[in-house]
């Protein structure tokens, strides 16, 4: 492995570790779910602070010689950030569900690029929605699919007749154009999820 690396794409969470760095981990676009060391803002020498979280950013990596180190971050620049989620905690809180669920399932993807752009649109999308959920639901609807996994075959046609189209609605509307009743949202949201835990490798 060469000394330094580039990387591009969505912060996914961010911890101590130690006094001088920050653990942050980024669903990148070759790779999946890395982690890399940030130098926290207490040093005089940091010209800007570590990026939030849904931060999507290009950095350069420069690795330790020993082989299970973890890189640092030589240098880094935002691309784009999502400041409207950090106002708003519905939206705050969606993308977190978002975040875990890169975080569980992103680390042993055969493409991550495509999932990379999904995690981008839909960390958009969150901005216009009518109901957040709308898109969590959208979300796990196309990860499942470019994972190959049936979901339209096995989870959608499995749902009862009414829900069915509600799905429907969901998924071939625009995020602001959704109008489903919310516990409705919330039972097709849940049954997702339940057969994304008991039908496939995935896990919400």
């Amino acid at each position: 492995m060469t000394d330094s690396e580039e990387l591009s794409g969505v912060v996914l969470s961010r911890e101590p570790a130690g006094e001088r760095f920050l653990r942050i981990r980024i669903f990148d676009q070759t790779s999946g779910v890395r982690v890399a060391l940030f130098r926290r803002p207490i040093e005089k020498a940091i010209k800007a602070p570590p990026p939030d979280l849904f931060d999507d950013i290009q950095c350069l990596l420069h690795h330790q010689p020993s082989v299970n180190s973890i890189p640092f971050v030589r240098d880094f620049e935002k691309v784009h950030t999502f400041r409207e989620l950090a106002v708003h905690p519905p939206l705050f809180l969606t993308a977190g569900e978002m975040a875990r669920f890169y975080l569980t399932n992103g680390s042993h993807l055969l493409d991550p690029a495509p999932q990379l752009k999904l995690l981008r649109t839909s960390l958009e999308a969150l901005g216009r929605a009518s109901v957040p959920k709308v898109v969590l639901i959208k979300l796990y609807f196309c990860f499942a699919r470019n994972e190959g996994l049936p979901v339209r075959e096995s989870w959608l046609a499995g749902l009862p007749e009414d829900s069915v189209a509600s799905a429907l609605l969901i998924l071939k509307q625009h995020v602001d154009q959704v109008r489903v009743d919310p516990e409705r949202i919330n039972q097709i949201l849940l049954s997702i999820q339940n057969w994304m835990n008991g039908e496939t490798e995935l896990h919400v």
